[in-house]
C-alpha cells in the first residue's frame, strides 16, 4: 500500500493495523513514515536525538505498546490523512517536550535531603509556554495574523464585538445601523474567509503541514504564544 493515501484508504489501513494485520502496521511503521515525522520535528528544532525518540514513541503508542492504554489509532476518524494525524500528533508531542523542557530549566538547584516536591514548591506560580522563537508557533501567529490584516476592518471590528466582547448580535446591528441578517451573513463570511486565508497562508509556508481548521485550532490551544507580539 502506498505511503500516501486518500483518508478512505487510510482508515481501512488503520482499522486493519488495529485489528493486528501485520502487513498494515509496517506501512504505518515505514521508513518513509519515520523520516518524514522525524524531518517535521527537526524543522522546528528537535535534535536528531528527540525527533527519533519522538517519533518511535508516537508509533509505538499508535498500535497500544503500553500496558493499559488505548491505541493512538483508535482517535483517528478520517476525518484528513493519516499523515497529517500523525503529523499533529508529533508536532504537540515535541510543543510538550520542550515545554517540559523549560520548566525543568527553570526548577532551582537541588539541595541535600530535598525531595523533587520541594523543588516544585519553590518555583513561582506562572505559565510556562515555548520559547518565543519556536517555528511552530511563529507559523500559526505568522499565518492567523496575515488573514486578520486581509479582513475588512468593520467586518472585524463586528467580530470583535460579538466573539470578545460577547455583545449580542442584535445589539451590535443596532449601533452599526444593520439588520441582524446582515449581521449574521457578515460574521458567517469573515469567519469563512479567515479560516481560508489562514489555512492557505500555512500551506505556502509549510505545504508539507496539512492542517485543517480544527486541528490548526488545536495546535493554537497548544501553544500560548499566538498573538501576543
Amino acid at each position: 500500500m502506498a505511503f500516501h493515501t486518500l483518508p478512505s484508504h487510510d482508515l481501512d489501513l488503520v482499522a486493519s493495523a488495529l485489528a493486528g494485520n501485520t502487513d498494515a502496521c509496517e506501512t504505518i511503521r515505514s521508513r518513509e513514515m519515520v523520516r518524514y515525522l522525524e524531518s517535521l520535528c527537526a524543522r522546528r528544532g528537535a535534535s536528531a536525538t528527540e525527533a527519533a525518540d519522538l517519533v518511535a514513541d508516537l508509533l509505538s503508542d499508535c498500535l497500544g505498546a503500553s500496558p493499559g492504554k488505548a491505541p493512538l489509532l483508535q482517535k483517528y476518524n478520517g476525518q484528513g490523512a493519516l499523515r497529517a494525524f500523525l503529523a499533529r500528533a508529533v508536532i504537540n508531542r515535541f510543543i510538550d517536550l520542550k515545554r517540559h523542557q523549560k520548566f525543568e530549566a527553570a526548577l532551582p538547584p537541588h539541595r541535600r535531603g530535598e525531595t523533587v516536591t520541594d523543588r516544585f514548591d519553590l518555583l513561582e506560580g506562572k505559565a510556562f509556554s515555548l520559547p518565543p522563537d519556536d517555528s511552530l508557533s511563529q507559523l500559526l501567529d505568522r499565518s492567523l495574523k496575515h488573514a486578520l490584516s486581509g479582513c475588512d476592518p468593520v467586518a472585524l471590528t463586528l467580530l470583535h464585538l460579538v466573539t470578545i466582547q460577547r455583545v449580542n448580535q442584535s445589539s451590535a446591528g443596532r449601533m452599526m445601523g444593520w439588520s441582524q441578517s446582515k449581521v449574521s451573513r457578515t460574521l458567517s463570511q469573515t469567519m469563512q474567509e479567515i479560516r481560508r486565508q489562514t489555512l492557505a497562508e500555512v500551506r505556502r509556508i509549510d505545504p508539507w503541514l496539512d492542517l485543517k481548521w480544527p486541528d490548526f485550532l488545536q495546535l493554537c490551544r497548544s501553544s500560548n504564544d499566538i498573538l501576543c507580539a
